[in-house]
């Protein structure tokens, strides 16, 4: 089944974004989410925060509809897919539960993020069919996390990518949102995708996460930090609202 028309908006360059905070890549028929934060709350319980643990996470099975209606050969984590990478039961068993789920439908790929130290070896450890990288290329675009810039992370194949390897960037790492608002009482924080022109930067995909409010504070990474955003994508609910960004 495709997206509804009003839930999908198209760059420049050929890339779609969901609504569903993904994006698709047509040429190399990847889709791509940021920030999935698997096992949140088992994280926060192991540093002594009593977090709900029986708390809804429906990530795989948001997941699970995208791949349903993209019908991607590659799904690809822009890194932080874990909160923190540590040898929980239960941790494993959302790897695991998302490996069966997704594969051998579509290739897995994790872009390692600053909250993935030692992930890789997790996965290869327990087994599961993902190819762990620190960055990527398809279609001429490159796929990485966004917390250190690309010259400084090796792409797997035995030398460093320079940022001008592709059009344009596409990483996570800042969990964008903007505040909407009728002016008088009702507002909502929404997830939002930010558009340069050498960068997009994708919303958080976890249910964990609230959202970083555009403009409120700096941005974490370089790249967000080099760039000029021209145009901000809120995701209000099933819908796209473009909204152009003050120069």
């Amino acid at each position: 089944m495709a997206p509804h028309p009003a839930s999908i908006a198209t760059l420049s360059d050929g890339l779609l974004l969901d609504a569903r905070r993904a994006v698709w890549l047509p040429g190399p028929r990847t889709l791509a989410v940021a920030d999935t934060h698997l096992g949140y709350a088992w994280a926060q319980r192991t540093r002594g925060a009593l977090l709900p643990v029986s708390a809804m996470d429906d990530t795989t099975e948001r997941l699970v509809a995208l791949q349903r209606d993209h019908r991607p050969d590659r799904i690809v984590v822009l890194g932080d897919v874990v909160h923190r990478a540590v040898a929980l039961p239960a941790l494993e068993a959302s790897l695991r539960d998302l490996c069966a789920r997704l594969s051998p439908a579509s290739e897995l790929v994790f872009c390692l993020g600053n909250h993935d130290h030692k992930l890789d070896r997790l996965v290869a450890g327990w087994g599961l069919p993902v190819v762990c990288r620190r960055q990527l290329r398809l279609g001429g675009h490159l796929l990485l996390h966004g917390d250190i810039a690309p010259e400084a992370a090796d792409d797997g194949e035995g030398f460093r990518l320079q940022a001008a390897a592709a059009p344009r960037a596409i990483i996570g790492h800042e969990h964008p949102a903007i505040t909407l608002g009728d002016g008088v009482a009702s507002s909502a924080k929404c997830p939002a995708f930010l558009v340069a022109d050498d960068l997009l930067v994708i919303p958080a995909f976890s249910p964990w996460a609230a959202g970083c409010e555009l403009g409120a504070r700096p941005f974490l990474g370089p790249l967000a930090r080099a760039a000029r955003f021209q145009t901000a994508f809120a995701c209000v609910g099933p819908r796209l609202l473009r909204l152009p960004l003050k120069k």
